[in-house]
C-alpha cells in the first residue's frame, strides 16, 4: 500500500516538474519570437505619479485604505510601477511597513517572473517597480502589509514610537493592461 502512494506522489511530483520546465520554455520561447530571436529585457519605467489615484481600496482588514497610481499611468504590457499610499482609519500615513508584492494573473493562474522591489519614498508612500506586466489582461498584486510591533514612526509626534502596534494585513488591488 505504502508503495503504491510513493508511486503516485513521484508520478505527481515528476508531472509537476515536466509542466513547470514546458512552462519556463515556453516563456523563453515566447520572448524570443517577440524579440526576433533574441530575449531582452523590457526598459524600467518612469517613475511618474501624476493626479489623483488611479484606485484606492481597503486593506482586507479594513484598518489600511491603499491608494495606487501607475506609472506609466495607464499601465502597459512590459516594465510598469506603482506608488502606493497607505493610510489608518484617521487619513494618517502609515509608516515602516514591509510590503510584498505579487503581480498574479487569475485568469491564467500565473504570476511573473520579476519580484518588485519595494521602497518607503516619504511617509506612509510605497513605490513598487518593476511590475512585470508581461502580457495584456486582468492582473492583481497580492500585496502583503507587515510591520513588527514597535516599527515605523506613526504620525509625526502624535504617537511614541515604541508605542506603535504590529501589522499583519493584506491586499489584492488589481489593473488591466491593455
Amino acid at each position: 500500500m505504502h508503495g503504491r502512494r510513493a508511486l503516485s506522489l513521484l508520478a505527481k511530483t515528476a508531472k509537476m516538474a515536466r509542466v513547470a520546465t514546458t512552462a519556463a520554455l515556453c516563456a523563453l520561447g515566447a520572448g524570443a519570437v517577440g524579440c526576433g530571436g533574441q530575449a531582452s529585457e523590457p526598459t524600467a519605467p518612469a517613475l511618474v505619479f501624476p493626479g489623483p489615484p488611479a484606485l484606492t481600496v481597503p486593506s482586507a482588514s479594513g484598518q489600511l485604505s491603499i491608494a495606487l497610481w501607475w506609472s506609466p499611468r495607464a499601465p502597459t504590457v512590459g516594465y510598469d510601477a506603482t506608488q502606493l499610499a497607505i493610510t489608518d482609519p484617521a487619513g494618517a500615513p502609515v509608516t515602516g511597513l514591509t510590503l510584498t508584492i505579487v503581480p498574479f494573473m487569475p485568469a491564467h493562474g500565473h504570476g511573473a517572473s520579476v519580484q518588485p522591489a519595494v521602497s518607503e519614498t516619504a511617509p506612509g508612500v510605497y513605490v513598487a517597480t518593476p511590475l512585470d506586466f508581461f502580457m495584456a489582461g486582468h492582473w492583481e498584486l497580492m500585496t502583503a502589509i507587515s510591520r513588527a510591533a514597535g516599527q515605523g514612526a506613526g504620525d509625526a509626534g502624535a504617537r511614541d514610537a515604541g508605542a506603535v502596534g504590529a501589522i499583519d494585513d493584506s491586499a489584492e488591488p488589481t489593473v488591466d493592461v491593455p
